[in-house]
């Protein structure tokens, strides 16, 4: 039988027709739909320099609504216009004002469009000129911000820069006298055709302040003269942020408190006479320490200290360490008193040691008292200490020296800062002698020292070192080792031993009488906390300095700012050793 073509047409079409209705429905059942509006998701790349990316990439508003689930194409669009401002107010701040921002905008795939953001930043900006000004106006003070400031001609311009160079000087202002400075005006005058920058700041430097009386509170073992005592000024004095830190660092260098604060009232009404609290509180006033360490002039070390601060209730300070080096075995102890009304600390020192380097071996005692000032800037310091050392230098004959030694000494400090100088001089004479009746022979001795600093640039600081000491004396014997003169190592002439540098007897270097170095170091710090040397250290210890001959060593190093000081690292070459070295040291070398 023969069926009608027409109508099996016809049934065909009405099926087909019903499977891409089915078919379209189901596709649109997977859309989900906002309003009129297909939603999606999109990922947001970003195509910029290193500096900016990773700002832009976590700080666009159009960063932040990737995880948003209902996205509509309106919504996106709105957000990329947002977007290319953002970025171009991004790249201004970094310091391109001539930047352009560029934004496209893909297919869905999968639910998942691509949003393209490329940022082409053109020519940074650098500054110009700079203009500072105090109001009203101090020519001194000026001067010494404007050494400081650190957003140099020439340099980038970006936003943070100029706000930490503004915070800077004021900062820099307030360190002495003017204490409640701040900024009057401030002004970045952008030439976006030349890509300059021209700044101007205006500082209101206050009135002048003074400190005035010093209250404290915290104590309940200690007389509040504990505290006033360690003042490095007095009611009157022009404020000086440095004498808050050594006020501080005298404070914490007690082991009296746990912790301490020096708060000056800011309060411009009381400027002339800022009242100063101190606020403490009191440290356990017995502690047992012990360590191991490595130095590169002594090797391995391991020791256990033991401190009591208030002995016999009376704050009286007592310290007593046991140290064993590779080199020096060493036990100590020290009883010191309260710093009294004139600032003067007294000391009683007693110490038995072993040390055997560059083939000598001592074997001593020492005991003294030492009293000294407080005052770090110009510091006296005078006592008397007795010596009995056993010496045997390899392959020659022992000697015994005993020295009853009266000294003296003054430190200089005209640094701009006491742990960290940039500009500025350190000077020592150190003077003594070996007295008749408690002396094996009677001699002298004198030691002279100078450091000076000079910064060229806020980063880049020259440091020179000189030394001399001389023994007045017939002869070395009967004269205790550390009263005589070795060098080389950490803290001297890099590149050589430790105490290689001496008198040669027998298969030992022993101390000569006469004794000199010059040192050249050149720092460039490379941020604020870190920093590149190079340094030329020169120097020897003879018995005479008809036959003295410089050694001389050479290197460089790294340097970290830490609370005590400059951290060194150095790798050094002793031009006569040939031999590579690597030191360590903290601190100032003297």
């Amino acid at each position: 039988m023969l069926t009608n073509p027409i109508k099996f047409d016809l049934i065909k079409f009405a099926f087909a027709h019903l499977l891409l209705l089915f078919v379209a429905t189901a596709s649109a059942a997977d859309v989900p739909v906002v309003g009129d509006e297909a939603t999606f998701k999109f990922k947001l790349t970003v195509e910029a320099p290193s500096s900016l990316r990773d700002m832009l990439q976590n700080g666009l508003d159009l960063a932040r609504w990737q995880s948003y689930e209902s996205m509509t194409l309106s919504l996106l669009e709105s957000l990329v216009t947002d977007a290319k401002a953002q970025a171009l107010e991004a790249a201004a701040t970094d310091g391109f004002f001539n930047a352009q921002a560029e934004v496209s905008i893909g297919e869905v795939e999968r639910g998942m469009r691509t949003v393209r953001l490329k940022i082409v930043p053109g020519v940074a900006a650098r500054v110009a000129d700079t203009s500072i000004r105090l109001k009203p106006p101090d020519a001194r003070a000026e001067a010494r911000v404007g050494r400081e400031w650190p957003l140099l001609s020439g340099q980038l311009f970006t936003q943070p820069a100029w706000n930490a160079a503004k915070k800077s000087a004021v900062d820099e202002l307030s360190r002495e006298r003017y204490f409640g400075a701040a900024v009057a005006e401030s002004q970045a005058t952008i030439d976006p055709v030349k890509n300059e920058a021209n700044l101007s700041l205006v500082l209101d430097p206050g009135p002048a302040f003074g400190f005035g009386p010093v209250s404290v509170t915290g104590l309940k073992r200690y007389p509040a003269e504990i505290v006033t005592y360690l003042a490095p000024f007095k009611p009157g004095d022009p404020y000086s942020r440095q004498d808050v830190e050594v006020f501080l660092r005298r404070l914490n260098a007690t082991n009296y408190f746990a912790s301490s604060q020096v708060i000056v009232d800011g309060n411009r009404a009381t400027a002339s006479a800022a009242p100063v609290r101190v606020s403490v509180i009191e440290a356990p006033t017995r502690r047992l320490d012990a360590g191991v360490g490595y130095s590169t002039d002594t090797l391995y070390r391991a020791s256990v200290a033991w401190r009591d601060v208030d002995v016999f209730d009376n704050a009286y300070r007592f310290h007593t360490e046991l140290s064993v080096e590779s080199r020096v075995q060493r036990l100590g102890a020290t009883f010191e008193l309260p710093t009294n009304a004139g600032g003067w600390n007294d000391t009683f020192e007693s110490t038995a040691s072993r040390t055997d380097i560059e083939n000598l071996v001592t074997r001593g005692i020492v005991v003294g008292v030492t009293r000294r000032d407080i005052d770090e800037r110009r510091q006296p310091a005078f006592g008397l200490s007795y010596y009995y050392e056993f010496q045997q230098p390899l392959d020659a004959p022992s000697d015994l020296a005993r020295a009853l030694f009266a000294r003296y000494e003054y430190v200089w400090r005209t640094t701009d800062d006491l742990i960290f100088p940039r500009n500025g001089a350190i000077a020592a004479l150190r003077l003594g002698a070996g007295l008749p009746g408690g002396s094996t022979q009677k001699f002298a001795r004198a030691v002279g020292q100078l450091e000076w600093f000079h910064s060229f640039t806020r980063r880049d600081i020259l440091a020179l070192r000189g030394e001399v000491g001389k023994v007045f004396a017939a002869t070395s014997q009967g004269i205790p080792q550390a009263l005589l003169f070795r060098t080389g190592g950490d803290t001297t002439v890099r590149g050589y031993a430790y105490q290689s540098l001496g008198v040669q007897t027998g298969s030992a270097i022993v101390g000569g009488r006469n004794y000199a170095l010059a040192s050249a170091e050149m720092t460039h710090w490379m941020a604020d906390s870190w920093g590149l040397a190079a340094f030329v250290d020169s120097g020897n210890a003879t018995d005479s300095f008809s036959n003295f001959q410089f050694k001389t060593g050479y290197g460089a190093g790294v340097r970290v700012k830490s609370p005590i000081g400059p951290l060194r690292l150095d790798v050094a070459r002793g031009q006569d050793a040939a031999k590579i070295r690597l030191h360590f040291s903290v601190g100032l070398a003297f």
